[in-house]
């Protein structure tokens, strides 16, 4: 496999897709073209390929921010009017909404929200011989909402999420002390102290835009061009004495993974038995913005999902032996998912390499903003990890 000459297919296509299509939210009209466009494309590289359509409620995953704000709000209002049991309702609902809709990634508050059509895309390139495995490469071709919060001061991201979140238990807290405490200097301090965080927890309203969206070249079209611009050599490979003889190649790009991981979601459910009667391994790809901040995760969706850690580690070393550095790391609470957790619920041994930082406090300096630019992709990063996941594909082959 040429490395130098994918890479630069992957940039210059991927750039390619952004002129044409723009920033593509989940559930509009520029997501579903892109996904035809790679789904034409692919037509000339696959012995399969399908789309999957599916509906998902705009805005709803985040929608949890919007809901928070305005329980706070009205919470502090008939705190003051010593109402407190009408507080603590609020701020009991509100966290279980973030905790359900978001912790975990569950659409309770989905029926809420407008519906939009989304599509999936995925190719299938079969081997010369019986299949032993199947290999799933993905990415996903929809682009995140801005977060505004990335944009303006981001140092202060963390203050203003964690620091919102931890005021509304607060005032879960002080609301039922005050329900069991009759003290009216408990009282007013109290409501001085919610109503401080008032200007906290209001501001989050302004999280991230409704209707304004990223060009999403490294989170995450470009990873969707790595799975594609490798299922082209594959099928390359077709006639030759290098073609595939056991593994069947899938080349998956996922809608919808910034709405709560619809898109996999959707997938996993329609192909679960698919996925299951043949052994499957999921390669997914995310944010390849730096060659020295590449990791394999070991759990998604908060941290509430296991992923393989023995696939990890295969992919940690063939890293190694390839003279690059890398580490797999589970994922931090309220840094949210990826395409794999959905794969990781079913028992498929399921992995995400990233490329930038992925903490509470560090992430990539254009990640989630107008600056996430095909320019900002690493090359580096595009061919070490088409090169760790053609050095896997071969070895399982091989077995």
């Amino acid at each position: 496999m040429d490395f130098e000459k994918l890479t630069n297919d992957v940039i210059n296509e991927t750039d390619v897709i952004i002129k044409k299509f723009g920033p593509r939210l989940a559930g509009t009209k520029p997501s579903v073209d892109t996904a035809d466009y790679l789904y034409n494309d692919a037509k000339n590289y696959s012995d399969e390929i399908h789309t999957d359509d599916f509906k998902i409620s705009k805005g709803a995953f985040l929608g949890w921010i919007n809901i928070l704000v305005i329980a706070y709000l009205i919470g502090l209002v008939f705190l003051i009017l010593k109402l407190e049991y009408v507080t603590l309702g609020l701020m009991i609902a509100s966290l279980l909404i973030f905790y359900f809709q978001f912790i975990r990634y569950l659409p309770v508050i989905d029926f809420l929200f407008p519906r939009g059509k989304c599509r999936n895309v995925y190719g299938v390139i079969e081997p010369k011989d019986e299949v032993k495995q199947q290999i799933i490469i993905s990415g996903h071709h929809d682009s995140a909402p801005i977060f505004n919060f990335f944009v303006y001061q981001p140092k202060l991201y963390n203050l203003r999420v964690t620091g919102s979140i931890a005021f509304v238990v607060l005032s879960l807290v002080l609301s039922a002390v005050n329900l069991f405490i009759d003290n009216e200097i408990l009282h007013w301090v109290s409501v001085g102290v919610i109503g401080l965080g008032a200007l906290l927890v209001g501001q989050m309203w302004f999280f991230r835009s409704m209707r304004k969206a990223t060009p999403g070249a490294g989170d995450n079209l470009a990873s969707t061009q790595i799975a594609f611009q490798m299922a082209k050599y594959y099928y390359s490979l077709k006639g030759t004495k290098n073609e595939l003889k056991h593994t069947r190649i899938i080349f998956a790009s996922f809608d919808a993974e910034e709405e709560g991981l619809r898109g996999a979601r959707a997938f996993v459910k329609k192909h679960k038995e698919e996925l299951l009667q043949t052994k499957t391994y999921l390669l997914n790809i995310e944010c390849l913005y730096d060659e020295n901040e590449l990791f394999f995760l070991t759990s998604d969706i908060n941290n509430s999902v296991k992923l393989s850690d023995n696939l990890a580690d295969k992919l940690v070393d063939i890293a190694s032996d390839l003279g690059v550095k890398t580490h797999k790391q589970p994922i931090a609470v309220l840094t949210g998912g990826t395409d794999a957790g959905e794969f990781g619920k079913i028992g498929v041994e399921a992995t995400t390499i990233m490329g930038m930082p992925w903490t509470n406090d560090s992430r990539s300096a254009v990640y989630h903003t107008p600056k996430d630019t095909v320019d900002k992709v690493s090359k580096k990063a595009v061919a070490i990890t088409a090169n760790i996941f053609h050095n896997f594909i071969i070895e399982k082959d091989k077995e």
